[in-house]
């Protein structure tokens, strides 16, 4: 008898295990399928192949209409190298920069020239800088520009000339006021000054040691914001642009906790960071860094098991997350700070995690990395709603 009342227990127990924990999805989660939200955007295909023939770089959003997608187009001259039984040469590498005035309903090409593009930004008086890369031949080092565009993206002209010496991180404060990482033997990278908008450059010296140069970004005029990194300790330095001088501000992170990039929500103003740590135990699935409050903010909503983020946007109160759980790509987002959420499915699960980018209340671009290459989807921000 004491045996039958034993199995009974432990068969209820196993009961109450399936009700409690098989269920992987909290009570503020809602699962929603909107295929309203989103559009398909097909990009031209200069070969017509079923290979892409570009290597997209970065996605910059101007706002909820203009925005860009910088790279190249080597898929193309891998094509050609195969029908020609050759092998690959960059120098045949035409830059590729598509343009959008629609928020990514449709894209308008064109290129600045042999070589890659590797980065965009923008400045406060809405000029566009790229940091462009070229191959006189295969085997010659790469060469390094900075070119400039005063018409949002239709006409552009070199600034700067950086010759061999590589440009890891190029930024405006306005139209002569800038910075540029530079990468130097041994890891000795150096960051230079302009005050005459790329015509000439002088070395900002900083003595502190642990500064990234590639994140660095201006938050004023004079007043240059990147991470720094010591002992396997992640905070923020501020530096003054005209000195060097340089401020550690601790952002009380554990160790092992990193800083990745940063994201402006274009509503408040204030600078975020997302917070990640390369540990499966991590129990909370987004972690977010308010350096306007230097609040580290934490949140918890459905764990898949295997999860991704590979974009996040806030703005006030909305928080909107692209994340591939398992390999499938899914959209979440909240209204109120992160306590409640909803799932969104996209019209092609199977996404390319880098690049993406995401803007204001639920702006999303992210490619398609299976099926149908050429498909560029995209989520509309949603202004209907606080």
């Amino acid at each position: 008898m004491a045996r039958i009342d034993t199995i009974k227990i432990i068969i209820i127990s196993i009961l109450v295990l399936c009700v409690t924990g098989c269920n992987s999805q909290p009570q503020n989660i809602t699962l929603k399928n909107n295929p309203m939200s989103w559009h398909t955007t097909t990009l031209p295909s200069e070969t017509g192949g079923n290979s892409f023939d570009y290597r997209l770089q970065q996605y910059l959003v101007l706002d909820s209409h203009i925005g860009f997608l910088i790279g190249n187009n080597s898929g193309v001259e891998v094509g050609n190298s195969v029908g020609e039984s050759r092998s690959i040469n960059r120098s045949n590498y035409q830059t590729i920069l598509f343009k959008t005035e629609d928020g990514g309903e449709s894209f308008k090409k064109s290129t600045l020239g042999k070589g890659t593009l590797e980065q965009i930004i923008n400045d406060t008086q809405k000029n566009l800088y790229v940091i462009k890369e070229t191959y006189a031949t295969d085997t010659i080092p790469k060469k390094y520009s900075i070119l400039k565009s005063t018409d949002l993206g239709e006409s552009w002209k070199q600034i700067s000339n950086f010759d061999t010496h590589r440009i890891l991180n190029v930024q405006f404060y306005n139209n002569t006021i800038g910075i540029a990482g530079i990468a130097g033997e041994f890891g000795k990278n150096q960051l230079l000054k302009t005050i005459d908008g790329g015509k000439t450059w002088q070395k900002l010296p900083i003595s502190t040691k642990g500064i990234n140069l590639s994140t660095m970004i201006f938050i004023g005029k004079n007043e240059l914001y990147t991470h720094h990194t010591i002992d396997d300790v992640n905070q923020t330095a501020t530096v003054n642009f005209t000195t060097g001088e340089t401020k550690i501000n601790p952002c009380n992170l554990m160790k092992g906790y990193r800083l990745r990039g940063f994201f402006k929500d274009h509503i408040t103003g204030n600078l975020y960071s997302r917070v990640y740590k390369y540990d499966p135990k991590e129990s909370h699935q987004l972690m977010l860094y308010n350096h306007t409050s230097q609040k580290l903010n934490t949140y918890d909503f459905v764990s898949s098991g295997k999860e991704l983020i590979i974009g996040v946007t806030v703005s006030q109160n909305y928080i909107g997350v692209l994340r591939q759980d398992n390999g499938k790509t899914y959209y979440y987002y909240s209204y109120d700070k992160g306590t409640n959420w909803m799932k969104e499915d996209l019209p092609e699960y199977l996404t390319a995690g880098h690049p993406v980018a995401m803007y204001g209340r639920g702006m999303v671009w992210v490619r398609n990395s299976i099926r149908n290459l050429y498909d560029f989807q995209v989520r509309k921000p949603d202004f209907t709603r606080k």
